[in-house]
């Protein structure tokens, strides 16, 4: 696992959401990969709602973001906690959501309680000790032979699990706005139209009955000076 970020998603619109943990650099990054998807998983936070899917894998090129979104124990506001990591495209999603199980039930153990009342962004990152030792069993040959292995003979299957693309995920807020501003156009295109179908429109009815009028006009004007 190459990343991993616990946050608390907003409960409500206008809110913004509030990173918890995460895990500390142990490796070199001279090519700034990393920090590239690290940009990617922060944009990934701030779009993720109390209704995004879960679990999910987000396909990022050689990478994949699996998280899952999960209730806040006791809490009196429905806060929801997203627990969120960056793997290689090779890594067994299994594996993945595994590795995020572990994490999420020894953090609701230790911190679920206090949710409602984070404001103070990273509040928990002394959580990343147990971060580092859990990604180092999950990531031992070892381990992860006989992990594989138990999954293998496990026979829960992981076909619920909703797969999207990166381009689609951050490009979500930008297709959006153009969508707002085309129906805008729209709109006002729209009542153009209507405003002028409507002079047309009066403008053939002077012209088609306009010449009747006149006519009608000068027959009663002559039957008035006739009967007079």
């Amino acid at each position: 696992m190459k990343f991993t970020l616990i946050f608390k998603v907003p409960s409500s619109a206008g809110q913004l959401p509030v990173p918890l943990a995460a895990s500390m650099d142990d490796e070199k990054d001279a090519s700034g990969e990393l920090e590239r998807y690290k940009g990617q998983a922060k944009k990934i936070m701030r779009q993720t709602t109390t209704t995004s899917p879960s679990p999910c894998t987000i396909e990022a090129g050689a990478y994949s973001f699996h998280y899952v979104v999960v209730d806040a124990p006791n809490s009196s506001t429905g806060a929801k906690i997203c627990f969120l990591t960056l793997a290689e495209k090779g890594c067994p999603r299994r594996l993945a959501f595994d590795y995020l199980d572990d994490l999420q039930k020894e953090f609701i153990q230790l911190h679920g309680q206090q949710i409602d009342n984070v404001e103070r962004p990273y509040k928990f990152i002394t959580f990343d000790t147990f971060i580092q030792k859990t990604k180092k069993l999950y990531t031992d040959t070892r381990a992860n032979r006989n992990h594989i292995k138990m999954m293998s003979e496990d026979l829960r299957d992981i076909q619920g699990i909703m797969t999207k693309n990166i381009q689609d995920v951050l490009g979500r807020g930008e297709k959006l706005e153009t969508v707002t501003n085309r129906s805008s156009q729209l709109s006002a295109e729209t009542r153009r139209f209507k405003n002028k179908a409507t002079s047309l429109y009066r403008e053939l009815l002077l012209r088609q009955w306009a010449p009747i009028a006149v006519v009608v006009s000068v027959v009663g004007l002559l039957l008035y000076i006739f009967w007079r």
